[in-house]
Formats: C-alpha cells, sequence, structure tokens
C-alpha cells in the first residue's frame, strides 16, 4: 500500500473545522491519516486522572462524536491508516484506571469499526518509570491478559491491534528500552497471540523516535520484526526527547532505515506522527508543512519501491 498517511495534530483547530481540515490534507497531497483516539477524544491527562470520557458512553453516543470526522474524511477522499487508542491502558497502583480501560480498550476497537479502519495502536501496559517495571514473566502475563480478552471484540470487528516499543524514564532522565522494545521478544509476543486468536488479529507498529530514544538500532528492528511490521510512527528526534519532529531535523539513520524497510518488503502506509512538524510552525504555514510531510512521504515510498 504504502499511503502518505500523517498525524493531524492541530491541523483542524488550525484551518477552522474538521471538514477544513480534510480539505487543506487533500490539497497538500496526504492520502491518509493516523486518528488518535488518544489526541482528539481522551487525552493521556485524562486518562491518569479517570476523568470521565465519552468513550465511558454507549457507543452510539462515541459514534456520533465521530461521524463528521468520518463523513469528512469520506467527502476529501482520505482514509483511516490507523486508529490510536487512548493510554495507558494499566498503570502501576492505579487500580481504578486498571478497572476502567479494559472497556475502554473495547469501545475503542469498536470505533475503529465504525470508522472503517482495520487497525488500532494499542500501547502494552508498560510502565512510564523504569523503576517500575515488571520482571519479563510478569509483563508477558500481563499483557498476555490483556490484549487475550480483546480477541473477540478484534474479530467482531475485524480489526487487528498493533503493539508498540516503548521507552520509560529514569529519574535521572536517561531514557530506557521498554516493553516491547526488545524486538525478538515482540515478535514472540506478536506470534503467541495470534496463536490465541486462532487468526492474525495482532501485528506490530515500530515508532521510530522510541527506538532511537533508548539508542537502539532500526535497522535491526525492522528485519528482526519482518512480515510482523504492519505500522509505523515514522519520527525524528536527537536522542533526549520524544520530539515527534519530521525526519531528517532530527539525527536518526533515514538511509539505512529505508533500506531495511525495503528489504522485508514493507507494505503498509508510511504514516508520520511527526506533531511537531505543525504545531511548532505558525498556523498560516500549515499548509505548506504538511505538503513537506507528503514530499517526504513520496520520497521514502519512492525509495521503497526502487528496483
Amino acid at each position: 500500500m504504502l499511503r502518505i498517511s500523517i498525524h493531524p495534530a492541530d491541523t483542524f483547530l488550525r484551518a477552522g473545522g474538521i471538514d477544513e481540515g480534510f480539505a487543506m490534507m487533500r490539497r497538500a497531497g496526504v492520502e491518509a491519516i493516523q486518528f488518535g483516539l488518544s489526541c482528539y477524544v481522551m487525552p493521556s491527562k485524562d486518562v491518569r486522572a479517570n476523568a470521565p470520557s465519552v468513550l465511558d458512553s454507549p457507543p452510539e453516543e462515541i459514534f456520533a462524536l465521530l461521524r463528521p470526522y468520518k463523513e469528512a474524511a469520506e467527502r476529501h477522499g482520505i482514509a483511516f491508516s490507523q486508529i490510536h487508542a487512548p493510554y495507558p491502558m494499566w498503570a502501576p497502583d492505579n487500580e481504578r484506571l486498571n478497572a476502567r480501560m479494559p472497556a475502554i480498550m473495547r469501545k475503542s476497537i469498536a470505533a475503529a469499526g465504525y470508522l472503517g479502519c482495520g487497525q488500532i495502536v494499542i500501547h502494552p501496559a508498560a510502565p512510564a518509570q523504569n523503576s517500575d517495571r515488571l520482571s519479563a514473566e510478569e509483563e508477558w502475563a500481563l499483557n498476555r491478559r490483556l490484549y487475550s480478552e480483546m480477541i473477540p471484540v478484534l474479530k467482531e470487528h475485524r480489526v487487528t491491534a498493533l503493539l508498540e516499543n516503548m521507552f520509560s524514564r529514569g529519574e535521572e532522565g536517561t531514557r530506557y528500552a521498554s516493553v516491547c522494545a526488545d524486538f525478538r521478544e515482540a515478535a514472540r509476543w506478536v506470534d503467541e497471540l495470534n496463536a490465541l486468536a486462532g487468526e492474525e488479529r495482532f501485528a506490530f507498529c515500530l515508532d521510530t523516535g522510541h527506538c532511537h530514544l533508548a539508542r537502539q538500532n532500526l535497522n535491526r528492528a525492522v528485519r528482526v520484526l519482518g512480515k510482523r511490521l504492519a505500522a509505523l510512527h515514522i519520527q525524528d528526534n536527537f536522542g533526549h526527547l520524544d520530539d515527534h519532529r519530521a525526519p531528517y531535523m532530527g539525527n536518526i539513520n533515514w538511509p539505512s532505515f529505508l533500506e531495511s524497510l525495503k528489504a522485508v518488503g514493507y507494505r503498509g502506509d508510511l504514516n508520520f506522527e511527526a506533531m511537531a512538524a505543525i504545531d511548532r510552525y505558525p498556523a498560516e504555514m500549515t499548509e505548506s508543512c504538511l505538503r513537506l510531510l507528503v514530499l517526504t512521504g513520496q520520497y521514502f515510498r519512492q525509495t521503497i519501491l526502487a528496483e
């Protein structure tokens, strides 16, 4: 497929509305979007604060909120490449959050089905602080339970859940590889969850920025994941902060990354989770910023498909 997809960030607000935002993205050449329930419906701060959300409501109310996005996307010929579920779905020492989030995940999957999107990114259960990490066996047991409980609703709505590589923070500011960032282990998780489902209902979304923060080799990550790699969060940084910059605005080795995607025959979407490439610029430059991401995507696609 290799559709050029973006995270819209503040595009809808900057353009003056949902329809205007989709029209602007279409003019810029955007083919699909990553739609963040975690951005537009239930932000992380609300999850952690256990604040009320429309995702606590019956599906009909959730779909009513999403309908303007669905209809505008259809009018302007833009697809939903992936939905991003709210996060975290689990947190240490927060039993109210942990009891609430399984239902939120089920409704998020139903929302993906309503939007006609076959993929939803669901962060694995992972602590924000490195000191709170569980043992490898405990992490797998916890995530196996949480993800396997989603299998019936994934099958019902014909949606694939995408695991993502995470990082955690140290008290001194260091970023560490966290859950699903051991890519051999992540590949095993995907395989075992699919075995539990009896069909392919799980795959992987590789976040380039998270990988770089954890001082990991993107080339190796892509090749280890192989056929399990179904989606991307393409973003750049300087290895210190999760900046969500456009490619070439940090110090990730992009030629090596593209070579790896070509080698494994990657054909998922080229999804740019580069919100800073939009939001850090004046509103008047929004469409130009979108065009830059599209041009970068066109270059990436050409490079991956080159003989």
